[in-house]
């Protein structure tokens, strides 16, 4: 029997998609927790605030720093959200005033009858408004779990095509080597089963965004050193590539390394003509992205802006991205390299020594697998050389770290065909994995979430304010009540007044935004920034002609329960506060201040609702 084509083979692993998109949909919907405030203020907050016409921009929104590329995709989603609404609204108020008209046929003189005819028409507003407001949810959840499952999906067909092109042969199976569904498999289970993958991949960072537009270029990338060059898979690789590094300057430390060695092997090989034909199609491509982030921006900003020259310009030659934290030079090798592989780094080790391709032909291309090498290499100490880290920053390198790793655990597993013990390891660690990453994503940092769904089935919100670590909440994306008359946090603006200052460096030492004023002081804080609550009748700031002060005490008021035992419980005692509602949100924390519960205060102007609250309160608690 003939075995079919390379790419009969690999059409025939298509059905993996499904699988991909159900599994990261499950992934999704199971995630409710916070892992870092860009997950929501710099994708969901601006798109929600497109969207909607409401809700609250950070700075980097106000001053361009940003592209809009990404939250688009989530102003779409909740645009169509919108529409579906519409529909449902429609759909159910033909249902209900149906069922009114045929209740009030057969029943003209009944009292009860017109009670529930009445109750019929009060139906259609409150789903519909229920309808939206889980749409706005989960329709993000959705769509980031496609995006995912595209992502991982491009990163097993890369494998499948490296394969193909190192060791595929037609009489593999007589030589007693793997079939590609062997290897395909591996890819398979090495990205579900990955930790880190389950705990982010879904979550709406624009990391996750340039992981897939990463995983796809790849995939298309010219691979044999300069024989794909003028074909359309190259321009598709192109324009993903190009497109990453416009949505995150910093991806192009991975096509610079690709495409010298895409140089160098043409230049090896004497091939000018393709030189010049590869010249002009990165030109032409980047100009149609270009153009196309362009538009996509003016459409935010309403006016021609190019945010990548601006975060560029922050992130990497000014000192302010220091503002947001250092970590020392080994951070990612000894923290995020081991996160983001999980189990699978002892066998990331051995690739790096044990994975290369059975077929060289030097003077031709340089193989793939010192390529990936080497931008792996390259990147990490790039990114270790910047004092500002975060373990999301190398997620980009998700798709080659998984390529290395398939090849090794392929590899290892030839070599040791009858050993148990490794079937065993292999089959019990992904478990594990998953399981630590499910219960990561449902409980750890989960209150910070919940308490804006519990705000938003309130009624009659009149004003919300949050004294805890600035950006520790979703805010509209997840609040989504447009009748908030005054809704506040306290804030951590950067020092965007030293940008072009030469002596930013010093005067950033002594910076102290306004939530390092909180809790360096907190008496002093309270005292400086709110009435005294005694004296304070109102709530709504809206309410004075001239505040005299920056905050005014809220109807509601959330914060964590390290500010509560430190100081608000005792503040708060015999006053029209009460302790309302609390969440769960951590067993312990890295940063203090977001230690333990979240709690929600509540303040009562009449006082009979007060004591009948605090007496419903003592009861539930004996």
């Amino acid at each position: 029997m003939v075995d079919p084509s390379p790419d009969k083979r690999i059409t025939r692993t298509a059905s993996i998609f499904p699988v991909l998109v159900i599994f990261r949909i499950l992934n999704a919907l199971f995630t409710r927790s916070y892992f870092q405030a860009d997950e929501f203020w710099q994708s969901l907050e601006p798109a929600h605030f497109k969207a909607f016409g409401y809700g609250e921009l950070t700075w980097e929104w106000k001053v361009g720093l940003r592209s809009y590329a990404f939250p688009l995709l989530f102003e779409i989603t909740y645009r169509i959200a919108g529409g579906l609404t519409q529909l449902f609204n429609l759909l159910i108020t033909l249902v209900c005033q149906f069922g009114a008209e045929i209740l009030a046929l057969l029943f003209p003189n009944s009292d009860l009858a017109s009670d529930i005819s009445h109750d019929l028409y009060m139906i259609p507003a409150e789903y519909a408004a229920e309808f939206e407001y889980y749409s706005v949810l989960y329709g993000p959840k959705i769509l980031m779990a496609i995006l995912a499952a595209t992502g991982e999906y491009f990163t097993i067909k890369l494998i499948q095509k490296l394969y193909i092109k190192l060791f595929y042969k037609k009489d593999t199976e007589e030589e007693g080597k793997p079939d590609i569904s062997a290897v395909t498999n591996i890819a398979a289970q090495l990205t579900l089963m990955n930790f880190f993958n389950f705990f982010f991949i879904t979550r709406t960072f624009i990391n996750s965004f340039e992981m897939v537009l990463t995983a796809i270029a790849l995939y298309y990338w010219d691979w044999s050193g300069g024989q794909d060059i003028l074909t359309l898979s190259f321009s598709k690789s192109l324009f993903f590539a190009i497109f990453a590094c416009f949505s995150r300057p910093s991806n192009a430390a991975i096509w610079l390394i690709l495409g010298t060695f895409l140089l160098y092997n043409l230049v090896r090989g004497s091939k000018y003509k393709l030189i010049l034909a590869l010249i002009l199609k990165i030109s032409s491509i980047f100009t149609l992205v270009l153009t196309i982030n362009a538009a996509i921006d003016y459409y935010f900003y309403g006016e021609i802006i190019f945010p990548v020259f601006r975060f560029v310009k922050f992130n990497f030659t000014s000192v302010l991205s220091e503002f947001y934290g250092t970590a020392p030079w080994h951070f990612h090798i000894a923290q995020s390299v081991p996160i983001l592989l999980g189990y699978t780094l002892p066998i990331f080790i051995y690739s790096l020594i044990a994975v290369h391709s059975n077929r060289t032909t030097p003077g031709i291309y340089v193989n793939p697998f010192t390529q990936i090498k080497v931008v792996i290499m390259a990147n990490i100490i790039l990114y270790s050389s910047l004092k500002h880290k975060e373990f999301r920053f190398i997620y980009p390198l998700q798709p080659l770290f998984c390529v290395l790793s398939s090849f090794g655990l392929l590899k290892l597993k030839m070599k040791f065909k009858d050993y148990r013990a490794l079937k065993k390891l292999l089959g019990f660690l992904p478990v594990v994995a998953i399981v630590a990453a499910a219960i990561i994503n449902f409980f750890n940092e989960s209150g910070v979430v919940e308490v804006m769904k519990f705000l938003h089935d309130e009624n009659q919100l009149e004003s919300i304010g949050f004294i805890m670590p600035c950006h520790s909440t979703p805010w509209q994306s997840h609040l989504h009540r447009k009748d908030v008359n005054n809704l506040w946090a306290v804030t951590c603006e950067p020092p965007l007044h030293l940008l072009d200052d030469p002596e930013a460096a010093r005067k950033l030492k002594s910076y102290m935004d306004e939530s390092d004023y909180l809790y360096a002081n907190i008496p002093g804080f309270i005292t400086k920034n709110f009435p005294s609550l005694t004296e304070s009748k109102e709530t709504d700031e809206s309410t004075s002609d001239i505040p005299e002060f920056p905050h005014h005490w809220p109807q509601y008021l959330v914060l964590f329960e390290h500010l509560d035992d430190k100081f608000i419980r005792d503040y708060l005692k015999n006053t029209d506060y009460i302790e309302y509602k609390r969440f769960f949100n951590s067993l312990s924390h890295w940063d203090s201040r977001r230690a333990g519960d979240v709690i929600v205060y509540r303040k009562f102007n009449n006082r009979m609702e007060l004591e009948r609250k605090i007496i419903e309160r003592e009861e539930s608690m004996g």
